[in-house]
Formats: C-alpha cells, structure tokens, sequence
C-alpha cells in the first residue's frame, strides 16, 4: 500500500486554485460517503508517480487520527500542457465493496501475430467490483493461443474475488488477417500502331500516255 502526501486546505475557490498550481501543486477534494469532503492540495510531480498505480489503495494523511484508505477517482488534466489540473480522492472502506477501472495488460505473443496477422486491443480497462484490498493492478490477459480470426470476449475472462460488469460480449482483444496484396494493376495496353500509309505509284501504261499528251 503506498502512501500520498497531502496538504489540507481550508481556502478554496478558482484564485487559490491558480495559486496552487503556480507553485507546482495540485488541487484536490477527498470524499467519502456519510463524511464531509476534504480539500487538499498535493505535489504535480508526486501525483504523477501515483498515478502509475492507479487502482491501488494509497493511504492518505488527512489530518485524522489514521490515514484515510483512498483511490484516485478522477484526474482533470490542462487539454493542451497535458499537465494535471484536479485531483478527486474517493475514501474506501476495507469492509465495503468499490467499484473502479483497472487496465488491461497483454501477456505472450500471439500465435496469429507470428503468422502474419495483426492483434488489435479493443479494450484497455475493465470496470470491475470488489474489495478495496482484493483491487488488482493489472488485469492481465494471456494472447499465446490467439490464431488468426480468433478473439478474447469479457466472458472468457475469470478472476476470483472480483466482479466484472463489462458487458460479456464486449471484445478485449481479436487477431485479424493479414490484408491481402493489393492484386497487381494490369499493365497498360499496348498501342495500336497506326497503319502506314504508303502513297501507290503510276502504273507505267499511265506514264506513257502522260508522254504521249505532251
């Protein structure tokens, strides 16, 4: 369990927001159910390293008596810096299930690949339901035995102790065929040469009466 260093905050609004952010922190509100929020502000940098582990359970020095159990909810992020403008922090409590996306991870080479197919990922995070201590980091799916035109469905999946709520029909990961050559333009038809035109002689029985007249 990793831990997050947080600074509470009593002053809010959009001014301190800006204020905060210049000095290379970030902004933030905790929450839990049937306890009012906390906000708090955290360093850029170290949220950052946080978020490697998304799904995992930080303990979280708000002040309180114990650390709080928490997992990063949400994160706004600036559109154009890439650079973190909000952090949200959802309390959890051991006993009680929660519910969060944890991404998916591909194990092996697939046997399709190897052949000339291509293994194309459609899903990267699956939403999953469980305790907060049985949250895994990665879902890691095995694609060895993929072959060409096969496909890894939700419902192949299954992992103890958690819930999956994806639809099981959704695909995860499929191997599709390699793309046919494109067939070989036919090659341009040779020109028709132009019949040459040879300009017919007198035939000399012509020639002499020609003389003659003369």
């Amino acid at each position: 369990m990793s831990a997050l260093n947080v600074e509470v905050r009593n002053e809010t609004g959009k001014q301190i927001a800006k204020r905060i952010r210049r000095d290379g922190k970030v902004p933030g509100i905790y929450y839990i159910h049937g306890e009012n929020p906390i906000s708090f502000s955290v360093d850029a940098k170290e949220l950052r390293t946080a978020l490697t582990h998304k799904s995992s359970i930080l303990d979280v020095n708000l002040g309180q008596a114990e650390p709080a159990k928490c997992i990063i909810r949400e994160v706004q992020w600036h559109p154009v810096s890439g650079v973190p403008l909000h952090v949200d922090l959802m309390g959890v409590r051991l006993t009680e299930e929660v519910t969060v996306e944890v991404p998916i991870v591909l194990v092996g080479s697939a046997a399709g690949a190897k052949d000339g197919g291509t293994l194309q990922q459609i899903l990267r995070t699956l939403e999953i339901k469980c305790l907060p201590l049985d949250i895994p980091e990665t879902i890691n799916v095995d694609v060895s035995n993929l072959n060409i035109h096969d496909a890894i469905y939700v419902r192949d999946l299954k992992y103890e102790k958690i819930e999956i709520l994806n639809d099981l029909e959704q695909i995860v990961v499929s191997v599709l065929a390699p793309r046919l050559e494109e067939a070989a333009a036919p090659a341009p038809a040779a020109e028709t040469a132009e019949p040459e035109v040879i300009e017919r002689g007198k035939k000399p029985e012509e020639e002499k009466e020609e003389a003659a007249k003369k």
